[in-house]
């Protein structure tokens, strides 16, 4: 393929922007709106291997599903040729990831309405039978005016209604920091509080700076993982934390599913709680500074409370 290239009778493909082992990402043009796009195609062994092109057709037909303001819009699948196509939004702006590593750790106030999107996001996708399960900082996208969070890159999202059982080769899939135990373990007991557990990890990195078990083995993080339950933000950050917010991370990051959040609505709701106790001190002041010093992570928390209007 090369620009200029048109595929499905009306997307002219201007420029590739991405490319990995198993998909590549071109900007294109839809000739019949005028609208920029996002057209993604397997390449590789993922184009050769049968398994591989199924995965990527149930992303496409997962997407359809989906009809939220926080998951990236589907437009079409298609194939040209032997070669699929998944069209979707053109989104601008940067991820979560590439945020943090900007900044470091966020603000309450700005974590505030991400989670909140992404929980919506998330109850959208599992009221259709949906999980993710590859939920991370790399899939939270950031973008428009005002700001909206959309979750990206369903590639390795479940069906929970397939009558074929996720195989241990799905254990392999996602990303392990953010993967709950149960995915590994046994990835046929996977549902949405899969993707809770990550919601919780990210809000751990995004507030510390750091992962729950910043461990780089494989095999010594999900031996972690199975053995023990989380650090609390209080005891990573060694900050005066309120204890709302250490408690539902900790819930939200329990080795045993049945004593996570039941539903994205669940966990929604107890967020919003939170901001809205009288005795929650003002977030939009709180900003949390790390300090790395000896092998040491330390961290202080200004704030200054300010009366509820």
């Amino acid at each position: 393929m090369a620009p200029g290239t048109i595929v499905g009778r009306r997307y002219r493909l201007t420029e590739r922007i991405a490319r990995g082992g198993m998909s590549e990402v071109w900007l294109a043009v839809d000739a019949a709106t005028g609208e920029e796009v996002i057209a993604k195609t397997p390449r590789g062994v993922a184009l050769q291997r049968s398994d591989l092109r199924a995965m990527f057709e149930r992303e496409a037909k997962i997407l359809s599903r989906i009809a939220s303001p926080y998951v990236t819009r589907f437009y079409g699948y298609f194939t040209e040729g032997k070669q699929p196509f998944i069209v979707c939004e053109r989104l601008v702006g940067e991820t979560l990831a590439e945020r943090l590593k900007r900044s470091h750790v966020l603000t309450l106030a700005d974590l505030a309405p991400i989670v909140e999107q992404v929980l919506t996001g998330l109850g959208d996708a599992h009221a259709q039978g949906v999980v993710h399960r590859d939920l991370s900082p790399d899939n939270v996208f950031l973008c428009g005016k005002p700001e909206v969070a959309k979750i990206i890159d369903f590639g390795i999202g479940k069906p929970l209604d397939e009558s074929e059982p996720l195989t241990p080769q799905d254990a392999t899939m996602g990303s392990l920091p953010f993967m709950p135990p149960e995915q590994w373990l046994d990835p046929s007991k996977v549902d949405a509080r899969a993707d809770l557990y990550a919601v919780g990890t990210i809000i751990f990195l995004a507030l510390t700076g750091t992962l729950p078990f910043p461990e780089k083995n494989a095999m010594r993080l999900l031996t972690l993982k199975r053995d023990f339950e989380a650090p609390t933000i209080a005891e990573t950050t060694r900050a005066p934390y309120p204890a709302e917010i250490s408690a539902f991370v900790a819930k939200a990051l329990a080795r045993a599913r049945e004593a996570r959040f039941y539903s994205a609505a669940d966990m929604l709701k107890a967020w919003r709680e939170i901001f809205q106790q009288s005795d929650t001190f003002d977030v939009d002041a709180a900003l949390i500074t790390l300090n790395d010093e000896g092998g040491d992570t330390t961290a202080t928390m200004t704030h200054t409370r300010r009366p509820r209007q």
